[in-house]
């Protein structure tokens, strides 16, 4: 699917009167920008991501916070890269816990993809981000040397970021593997 097919097909699927999620990314913000000019002026917005929020403002979408719905009807979201299993990475954005969240009270959830996502790496090179609690840095770190993997903490002005929830977010790079199934199972 190429970017200029993304927002049209989601609109398609989107009927007046729905409520829908959206993650974070440049394929989520083409969708928005469709909404808003969209004749689907009767929808409710729910997002986890702070730059999607602010993207809707500004188009004057009608937003609700996730507190406010126990079910979606679609959910619309990116990720960094898939493989011909349909083994995606979501990696980047720091928001995979609410993410996963909102896929779990979504009726339709959609992981919109572009061609140049589709990868088979040979390594997993990217570093895979993960939100812990603050208290178990130790921990962690220790568990991921036994997989031969490690992590480094994102930081901001020389302090450790925290999520709305105030966990910390850590970046794991794994020194040798290429199995998304041993990497998902150590992260489990």
């Amino acid at each position: 699917m190429t970017k200029e097919n993304i927002a049209n097909f989601a609109i398609n699927l989107i009927k007046d009167g729905q409520t829908i999620g959206l993650g974070g990314g440049r394929n989520v913000s083409l969708i928005v920008k469709s909404l808003e000019k969209s004749s689907l002026k009767h929808i409710r917005i729910v997002t986890v991501s702070n730059e999607t929020k602010t993207l809707c403002e500004q188009m004057g979408l009608n937003l609700v916070e996730f507190e406010e719905v126990d079910q979606v009807d679609w959910t619309f979201d990116g990720c960094d890269w898939i493989n011909r299993k349909f083994q995606a990475l979501k990696t980047r954005g720091g928001i995979q816990t609410e993410e996963k969240m909102l896929a779990q009270v979504s009726k339709h959830y959609v992981l919109l993809v572009t061609k140049d996502k589709l990868y088979d790496p040979k390594k997993t090179e990217l570093p895979i981000c993960c939100e812990i609690l603050p208290n178990s840095i130790k921990v962690i770190r220790k568990k991921l040397l036994n997989y031969n993997a490690d992590f480094n903490l994102r930081i901001l002005n020389n302090m450790p970021i925290k999520t709305r929830h105030g966990n910390y977010l850590i970046d794991v790079q794994w020194k040798n593997s290429d199995i998304p199934e041993y990497i998902s199972t150590v992260l489990d």
